[in-house]
């Protein structure tokens, strides 16, 4: 199989634009069609079923749209849902996305003569056992296919795709890709795996996640070694660095900071607000050069360092989290929905997320003071924490983006701690910090976050950036950015209007439905002149 180097995604991440699940197959079409026929030239889109209202039978549909516009799905490009969790969602909506995918298969391949969907996603894996119970659902729905169809599949034809979006599960891939290549029925010609840039760093924060991602690629590459078996990482980035900052302007940093990743996902934020030229050009050039850069290979002393950066970044970044998680909930109630979700609930048809478990987090933490200190901290919410995309929203419209969210303290602890090198070994590492930090810089404004969060936590914030840029040596002039910039003044309108509607401020306009509309308007408008929602 051709291993595809973009993957256009479902996300709800772009700004100006609602897309209905009626006008996804015709999105996902043009997508995949190739540059020369009118389309983007992707070679690969995830039907999204994950905390989403995606019907059943979209992948038929879009299979079909493809094959009446020339394209064979599983040769020429290809289909690969993702599939909802067994544990978040339910069994049964598991069982029924796998039955839209082998319906999907047994339908085109009468009409093509080859199967159209090879691989599904499983989401929010922590084990070995998720995959394999994802297995054996696949392997029953797909012998009931043939008991009732004259086409005949191998009970094995359709693979399974781990998504791994735990900062924990993402250090210890090589543990699980191993239990899971060592279950299979018969070694794979080679394993696909991706990569939650975004869910791990809504939890871990910016910088422990972009550690946590770049080991998991080393030691997925050095696993190959091990089993003579292909392993091809699939990252799901965004284009605001919080999740990723893929975008044609830092392609180059991106590519250097991932390096050996084999496939990218190309969001809704690139398609729509960044728009389809840039797309294109971006698209020819990670099929030109994604592996343009070699694997980054550690040291057990250099891995065990980065784990110790890890910790440090996450306890920063939970203790300001968890001062800020009530208004962030709050404020993403008027983030803009651009798809058909679930409702984040625990109740009913919905789909919810667990916060951290800092006793999983201690297992891999090796200073006994650091371990002792994030023990310490009581995760425990009482409000349902956005997904990642309305979690960077809601930040960036208080004027707080999360990039800085608990960084400088970090650096500042790692300096203290390791010196200078300390600092130089994480920018080896991470060599696009500094590109993810001046993007946000040009986005923050501590002033607009009074009233929002308290004070303290305000203070902390700013300490954060003002040490973040000293640090990395960031030269760059806040004040006058924030003065100058038509981005700060609809910043400025929006404020008064959202401290309204969360009872902090007097009403300014006539009724709250029209300063509603006016702060969604405004909302969109800040995503869109930043390139993307969250």
């Amino acid at each position: 199989m051709r291993i595809p180097i973009t993957m256009m995604t479902q996300h709800p991440d772009n700004a100006m634009e609602y897309i209905s699940v009626q006008q996804e197959p015709n999105e996902a079409l043009f997508s995949l069609l190739p540059q020369e026929s009118g389309g983007l030239g992707i070679d690969e889109v995830m039907i999204d079923f994950e905390g989403k209202l995606t019907p059943y039978h979209q992948p038929l549909q879009v299979a079909a749209e493809l094959f009446h516009n020339g394209l064979i799905p599983g040769r020429d490009v290809f289909i690969t849902p993702r599939l909802s969790s067994a544990d978040k969602e339910t069994v049964f909506r598991q069982i029924m996305c796998i039955m839209a995918a082998v319906e999907t298969n047994f339908s085109m391949f009468e009409k093509t003569q080859c199967q159209a969907i090879k691989e599904v996603i499983v989401p929010m894996v922590e084990s070995s056992n998720d995959l394999f119970d994802t297995v054996g659902r696949i392997q029953l729905v797909t012998e009931l296919g043939n008991r009732n169809f004259n086409i005949k599949f191998d009970r094995n034809s359709i693979s399974v795709i781990p998504l791994y979006e735990d900062v924990v599960s993402l250090v210890n891939v090589d543990k699980s890709l191993s239990e899971f290549i060592d279950g299979l029925e018969k070694k794979p010609e080679y394993v696909r795996f991706m990569i939650g840039r975004s869910d791990s760093a809504l939890s871990y924060g910016m910088v422990s996640s972009v550690l946590a991602v770049i080991l998991s690629i080393s030691k997925a590459k050095e696993l190959e070694k091990n089993y003579q078996v292909k392993i091809y990482p699939i990252m799901g980035c965004g284009s605001l660095p919080f999740r990723g900052q893929l975008t044609l302007e830092n392609v180059e940093n991106f590519l250097k900071t991932y390096s050996g990743v084999s496939t990218l996902t190309i969001q809704s934020a690139l398609r729509y607000d960044h728009g389809a030229e840039k797309t294109k050009k971006l698209v020819n050039y990670l099929k030109e050069n994604i592996d343009k850069h070699e694997v980054k290979k550690f040291s057990e002393k250099e891995v065990s360092i980065i784990k110790d950066f890890i910790s440090i970044f996450t306890k920063y970044y939970l203790r300001s989290f968890l001062k800020i998680a009530d208004v962030v909930a709050n404020v993403s109630v008027f983030i803009p929905k651009n798809r058909d979700r679930l409702a984040a609930s625990r109740r009913g048809l919905s789909y919810h997320r667990e916060f951290v478990d800092v006793h999983k987090l201690a297992t891999i933490i090796e200073d006994e003071k650091i371990k002792e200190e994030i023990l310490g901290i009581d995760t425990s919410l009482n409000v349902n924490i956005p997904r990642a995309i309305s979690f960077n929203a809601s930040m960036y419209t208080i004027g707080m983006p999360p990039e800085f969210l608990g960084t400088g303290r970090a650096l500042k602890e790692i300096r203290d701690k390791y010196g200078d090198l300390g600092i130089e070994m994480l920018r080896e590492i991470y060599p696009q910090i500094n590109a993810d930090m001046e993007f946000a810089l040009k986005y923050a404004n501590p002033n607009i976050s009074k009233r929002f969060v308290d004070e303290e936590t305000r203070r902390e914030y700013e300490l954060d950036i003002s040490l973040t840029r000293e640090i990395l040596g960031i030269d760059f002039d806040m004040e006058a950015n924030i003065e100058n910039s038509f981005y700060h003044t609809l910043l400025k309108t929006a404020r008064p209007i959202l401290l309204h509607l969360l009872g902090k401020e007097s009403q300014i306009l006539n009724s709250d439905s029209q300063e509603y509309n006016i702060l969604k308007e405004l909302i969109s408008k800040l995503g869109s002149l930043r390139g993307g929602l969250g």
